[in-house]
């Protein structure tokens, strides 16, 4: 018989008392998160099925089966990379970020049938729980500072956004040239 009440409770575990888990291999860190996405995963599809249609019901299990799991090897690469060679402080190998990485989902994906029941309220209070879990989780398992392990995934956040910032922009004004030539001479000419 299938047990899906044990991963469910490492997972709480792992939300509620991060300095009670360990650094897992990235296949044990893989396995671990499909093992307490499996419900939650499901829930949401049905939900989203439900208020939106079928159609979002399976996107919503590609995000999280599929989705999640790249990101979650993009985000810890990332991390990484900041920590280890740039900042040159990570202790560890990849692999520990990537738990890291990993048992900091545990509040978005446990409550993410929660989403679109409260209008993502609640995926913005459990994003900042993830980050909080994320910071202590580098912090342990990389052997960082609590800056250095801020540091690790806020100055990537920031500069992606930034990126993503002028990505909209020169989208926007080469769908419009009007609105180009009003960002280049400067918005004080339409005030």
């Amino acid at each position: 018989m299938i047990d899906i009440i044990s991963p469910l409770k490492n997972a709480w575990e792992a939300m509620l008392h991060p300095n009670s888990m360990k650094q897992m291999s990235i296949s044990e860190a893989v396995k671990f998160y499909y093992s307490f996405a499996l419900i939650p995963g499901i829930i949401v599809a049905i939900i989203e099925g439900i208020l939106a249609g079928p159609l979002y019901g399976v996107l919503w299990l590609a995000i999280v089966f599929i989705g999640e799991v790249i990101g979650l090897f993009i985000d810890a690469a990332v991390y990484h990379f900041f920590g280890k060679f740039l900042f040159r402080k990570f202790a560890n190998d990849y692999a520990a970020t990537f738990s890291a990485a990993t048992y900091a989902t545990a509040p978005g994906i446990l409550f993410i049938w929660l989403a679109p029941l409260t209008f993502s309220v609640s995926a913005m209070v459990f994003a900042i729980w993830s980050f909080v879990l994320l910071t202590i989780y580098i912090m342990r398992f990389q052997k960082v500072s609590g800056v250095v392990s801020v540091l690790s995934w806020l100055v990537p956040a920031v500069i992606l956004s930034i990126i993503a910032l002028l990505a909209i922009a020169v989208a926007i004004s080469s769908l419009n040239p009007a609105l180009a030539s009003q960002l280049s001479t400067g918005l004080t000419t339409t005030i």
